[in-house]
């Protein structure tokens, strides 16, 4: 997967490209343990409100 981010300053006539390539693992896993590290703060806010 490839991730492309362009800007353009106009009036600084400067363009900003960045290009990230990535392998489609590498993209589940973060996301996956974003997830679990998301869901484990709501398990554990959940049992500190009892």
């Amino acid at each position: 997967m490839k991730l492309r981010i362009f800007a353009e300053d106009k009036p600084a006539e400067k363009v900003f490209e960045y290009q990230l390539d990535l392998a489609d693992q590498t993209i589940l896993l973060s996301t996956e343990l974003l997830s679990g590290d998301i869901a484990l703060a709501g398990l554990f806010s959940a049992l500190k409100e009892k």
